[in-house]
């Protein structure tokens, strides 16, 4: 059912209404402008039929001129021409009712016997009048006729535009009804719905298209959010879980300064990894969220690895590595300067922890940023898994860490159009973290 609301029927209906007032104006223009091109061309058949007959008289007299009309009235010519002696009298020529004195050109209405004339006359030398008349009926009948064709064509156009505004409003009220129960679907919650394409590729397509994309957005954002609410749910009540013990076992236990002590350092110790967690989630849902972009200046990429790589290479040393840098000068890309510099130190603390003796850190032009150690390695089946937040290789629980640190590293790398690639070094054992901040679509 079409609503009277419709957009494509309201625009129809003015469609016509503008159609039938430019073409009611366009009549009225255009009955004005045949009907006076059609006496110009009237005026000039007559002038030149008086001329013809000026000529006669001019060369055989008034009784020429007399003969001359006489001879043209019974060939029934298309004009009236009539010549009257000085006291009005008909001399020659017929012309039902003869006007009285008339000079150059003039309209006479009809009357009974007579049609509305357009006459010339003038009057010749001794008194005797010339008159030249035609009949304007059929002026005013092309005329009309021509002023009747911009109406009729109109309310055949205004019709059309009509039936086109119904066919319209009913395409786009079925495009719409789709769109709505889509959208009604989406409000109840089940955020995979799309709304229809029609394969058109026309502008209600590409707007559609727009919002599919839209829609997509929001439902990798709620599923990052309950990604993120399961994953707090799931790994931080553990060390929540620890502090209470720590907490209840210290009140239910007699006063010792020294233990004492030593619970609430083990306390705090969980605490801080509690708040590390947090720390980084936030990091993380801030870079999947894509706000930082709003804020991406030009980041010297050269310099923030080399000040990196001075800092973690005294890390390395004292946890028995050895770093070597391998820098490409003048490196530059358009980004968020912590959030890079964060990503960095993450991949570094993560070889310094899981990986070999020999680290590199090189930075190469595209950008692209490579973190390689020629440690264990992670196995190529679980790759994936290690950039999920939370998870950790079975080898890796006994060390340090909240297995938030490659997740970091990959939402950066998303944040800045990248990606994130975990592969196996060309040569040896171990494992080569790329950074690819070249766009990716």
């Amino acid at each position: 059912m079409i609503r009277k609301s419709s957009f494509a029927l309201r625009a129809a209906s003015a469609s016509a209404a503008v159609m039938l007032v430019l073409s009611l104006l366009g009549s009225g223009w255009g009955w004005l402008r045949a009907e006076a091109a059609l006496r110009q061309q009237l005026d000039l058949a007559i002038a030149a039929e008086a001329e013809g007959f000026l000529r006669e008289y001019e060369e055989f007299g008034l009784r020429g001129l007399a003969l001359a009309v006489e001879a043209y009235t019974r060939r029934r010519g298309p004009l009236f021409v009539t010549l009257l002696a000085p006291d009005g009298r008909p001399i020659a020529g017929r012309m039902p009712e003869p006007p009285p004195a008339l000079r150059g050109f003039a309209n006479l209405p009809g009357t009974g016997e007579r049609p509305s004339l357009r006459v010339l006359g003038g009057t010749l030398p001794g008194g005797a009048r010339l008159l030249v008349a035609a009949d304007l009926t059929p002026v005013d009948s092309a005329a009309s006729a021509l002023a009747w064709t911009p109406p009729i064509a109109g309310g055949v156009a205004a019709l059309l535009a009509l039936l086109l505004g119904f066919i319209a409003a009913g395409r786009m009220e079925q495009r719409l009804a789709g769109a709505a129960t889509a959208a009604l679907g989406v409000m109840e919650g089940d955020l995979t719905r799309r709304l229809p394409l029609s394969g058109r590729g026309d502008e209600f397509d590409r707007l559609t298209a727009t919002f599919n994309a839209l829609l997509g957005r929001i439902e990798a954002l709620m599923q990052a959010q309950r990604q993120v609410t399961d994953d707090i749910a799931h790994d931080l009540r553990s060390p929540l879980s620890r502090l209470r013990q720590l907490l209840e076992g210290a009140l239910a236990s007699p006063r010792d300064a020294e233990r004492d002590a030593a619970m609430m350092e083990r306390a705090l110790e969980e605490l801080d990894s509690v708040l590390a967690s947090f720390a980084a989630l936030l990091r993380i849902a801030r870079a999947e969220s894509g706000v930082l972009r709003e804020g991406f200046s030009s980041v010297d990429l050269t310099a923030l690895l080399t000040e990196c790589a001075e800092v973690m290479e005294a890390v390395a040393e004292e946890a028995g590595r050895q770093l070597r840098r391998e820098i490409a000068p003048g490196v530059s890309v358009l980004g968020d300067a912590g959030l890079l510099r964060q990503a960095v130190v993450n991949l570094i603390e993560n070889a310094v922890l899981h990986g070999g003796a020999h680290l590199v850190l090189r930075l190469r032009p595209g950008p692209v940023i490579e973190v390689e150690d020629d440690g264990p390695g992670i196995p190529e089946s679980e790759r994936d898994a290690v950039t999920r937040r939370f998870h950790r290789l079975d080898r890796s629980r006994s060390t340090p860490g909240t297995g938030l640190g490659l997740a970091l590293v990959s939402a950066a790398a998303k944040a800045h159009g990248g990606a994130l690639r975990l592969e196996a070094p060309t040569q040896g054992r171990g494992l080569r973290a790329i950074l690819d901040l070249r766009p990716h679509n």
